[in-house]
């Protein structure tokens, strides 16, 4: 049996128009052995042998973006700095303080030797009193003299030990508050914090202690 056959009247647009003309109306549809088929748009094809287009960073992104870069560099270089001079700041106070220990331990050594002195001359001056009474041949004089000597030696010896005992506090305990270095018999407080002059001046008065300044 023969196959009917539909023939289709297709009218192509210009591509630069890339929509559909309309089409006139057939005479009779049901008639017309023809059909007009409307075109959509023609999606664009890149042509061969082009590239697909590319895209271009603005030089004002990049100028920003090398900015940040070298804000972020100089940054991190002024942190390390800092690091090392607060850390180079804390070694010296640290030697600081064993020199100041060395060197209380040797005053401790010194009094301790000057102590043994004075008893011994306490303990002569006993003797001689106990020995002018003995012999009865010394006159009120000398005994008074022999009795004011032997207050000034036990006043002297009160006072070394007074002495010897605090010295002993400050070598076996820390002599400062925490966070304070002991430096030639003073208590310093190295603050790492940058301020100017007023600004360390408040804080050492709301420590009830002075602002040292390095000639």
């Amino acid at each position: 049996m023969a196959q009917s056959v539909v023939y289709a009247d297709l009218k192509f647009a210009a591509a630069s128009t890339l929509t559909a003309p309309t089409c006139p109306a057939a005479p009779d549809g049901d008639d017309s052995p023809y059909e007009n088929v409307p075109l959509g748009p023609v999606p664009a094809v890149p042509s061969p042998g082009r590239w697909p287009r590319c895209w271009r960073v603005p030089v004002g992104l990049q100028a920003a973006s090398l900015l940040l870069l070298l804000l972020l560099l100089v940054a991190t270089v002024s942190l390390g700095a800092c690091y090392w001079q607060v850390t180079r700041s804390l070694q010296d106070a640290s030697r600081q303080h064993a020199a100041e220990q060395g060197r209380l331990a040797q005053e401790v050594s010194a009094q301790e030797q000057e102590l043994e002195q004075t008893r011994l001359e306490l303990a002569w001056a006993t003797a001689e009193l106990q020995r002018a009474w003995r012999e009865g041949n010394s006159s009120q004089q000398q005994l008074a003299m022999l009795q004011e000597e032997m207050q000034k030696v036990q006043r002297e010896l009160r006072a070394s030990e007074s002495t010897v005992s605090s010295l002993r506090a400050c070598v076996n305990t820390d002599c400062c508050p925490s966070g304070w270095v002991l430096y030639r018999s003073k208590c310093l407080f190295i603050s790492v914090e940058k301020k100017n002059w007023w600004q360390s001046c408040d804080d050492c008065r709301e420590k009830s202690a002075q602002l040292l300044v390095q000639g």
